[in-house]
């Protein structure tokens, strides 16, 4: 019995290594440039001037435009994108920068589905269940 409870606890604590464990609990982040979001003139609002650097770090937390590198709530940057894209005349000058911000909401919209997946998937009585959801965390199209 208890070499059979020793294997046990071996085969299982294979995968309990210390990398897995920190990947299993590690922020994940996205990094994006300044230029993907679209012109400077439609950014500056939300993420200040340009600058020297150009990496914008999109998480699911706060937007912080005075944070080295900048942050970027990844909604914030979705309704940003969507908002720039709308706005930018479709021009084919402006193609290029078009299709660069529908690969950048590309590249986010799997980083928030996953997040709000989890969010509208736990029970209505576990913790944030009860808080309306879908104001937390509402839907968005797949693409822009």
């Amino acid at each position: 019995m208890k070499l059979a409870s020793l294997g046990l606890l071996l085969t299982v604590s294979g995968g309990c290594t210390r990398d897995a464990w920190q990947d299993a609990f590690t922020l994940k982040v996205l990094q994006v440039s300044y230029d993907d979001l679209g012109p400077e003139a439609m950014v500056v609002p939300a993420l200040g001037p340009r600058g020297k650097d150009l990496t914008i770090t999109v998480h699911h937390g706060a937007t912080d435009a005075e944070a080295r590198p900048r942050l970027l709530n990844v909604h914030q940057g979705l309704l940003l994108l969507r908002k720039n894209h709308r706005s930018l005349p479709p021009t084919p000058a402006n193609d290029a920068l078009r299709q660069r911000m529908a690969r950048a909401y590309s590249r986010l919209y799997p980083y928030y589905r996953t997040r709000r997946d989890a969010v509208l998937g736990s029970p209505p009585f576990f913790g944030r269940g009860n808080m309306m959801r879908m104001q937390l965390m509402p839907p968005m199209p797949p693409a822009i």
